[in-house]
């Protein structure tokens, strides 16, 4: 195959995240208040593998944001294998791949879906065994209906699916910040890079500005600076850049516990020491959309 055509392809999906976060970034006018309404921080996140705990620390991650005063909405992107609503105890009526069926039209909005999570934020429930992935068009639109969330969203959180395919670099390209979800095993340290640089490869080196690490399942903030430095040494050789750690998360028995019980989040708070430590990476990552959004 030629070299050209796959360049092509990525400099249009390029453009398009480009186009994305510019429309993401327009202050919206409504006829009812002619003052423009601050539209939502987008967060994604993502991972180079499952099972390094992305959902929980979603979860665990909304909660500590809706703590600090924000009105929080979660969407489960993870197509085809959600489990966001599980984790919570709750039982949905209404689906993501309700608003894809309906073309996102009226009633059938991401504004519409959103749900009570009764951890101080709102759920978007993600799709179940779809017959088809989400196409670039469907993406898109999702995107698109953030705008609906406008008023009465400060940020929005949406947890991808993991791996490195074009769905995930889709939903994570237009994002403010991308927080790539790790542990120290090895496989998951590879595969985080191959993540990172394959959003650097879309998006060029700018991409690496609204990169960061989350490390999950460390045993001491030791270990996980240990990890940033591993993947920024090798980031920056390569790519020319060094992704921030914007918090670390400790092994936990109550983690496994609260998953199989779908009680992992009690009283407003994450049930594990998760929640402590999803806290101070909070208060880091809007301090840096504060300062992104000022610069």
């Amino acid at each position: 195959m030629s070299v050209a055509p796959i360049k092509s392809d990525l400099q249009a999906r390029s453009d398009q995240a480009s186009r994305l976060r510019e429309m993401l970034g327009q202050p919206r006018l409504v006829e009812s208040n002619p003052a423009p309404l601050p539209r939502p921080r987008l967060i994604a996140l993502a991972s180079g593998k499952g099972g390094v705990g992305k959902t929980l620390t979603s979860i665990s991650l909304a909660t500590a944001i809706a703590n600090l005063g924000q009105r929080v909405v979660l969407i489960d992107a993870d197509f085809g294998a959600a489990n966001a609503d599980i984790m919570l105890g709750l039982s949905p009526l209404r689906r993501l791949d309700e608003c894809f069926r309906h073309r996102f039209g009226a009633g059938h909005g991401l504004s519409e879906l959103a749900i009570d999570s009764g951890a101080g934020f709102r759920l978007v429930p993600g799709a179940v065994g779809l017959g088809r992935p989400p196409g670039a068009g469907d993406r898109a639109m999702l995107l698109d209906d953030l705008s609906g969330l406008e008023s009465s969203t400060d940020v929005v959180l949406v947890d991808c699916s993991a791996g490195v395919g074009v769905g995930v670099l889709d939903m994570a390209s237009p994002a403010d910040l991308t927080a790539v979800v790790l542990t120290p095993e090895p496989t998951a340290i590879a595969d985080a890079y191959a993540l990172i640089k394959s959003l650097v490869i879309r998006d060029g080196a700018e991409a690496g500005d609204r990169l960061g690490l989350i490390v999950n399942q460390v045993s001491n903030r030791a270990e996980a600076l240990r990890v940033h430095r591993r993947i920024c040494a090798v980031a920056h050789r390569f790519l020319g850049i060094r992704p921030d750690l914007l918090g670390w998360v400790p092994s936990d028995r109550a983690i496994p516990r609260g998953v199989r019980e779908q009680r992992i989040v009690a009283r407003g708070k994450v049930r594990s020491a998760a929640g402590k430590t999803m806290k101070k990476a909070a208060k880091q990552i809007l301090a840096r959309l504060d300062r992104d959004k000022s610069s």
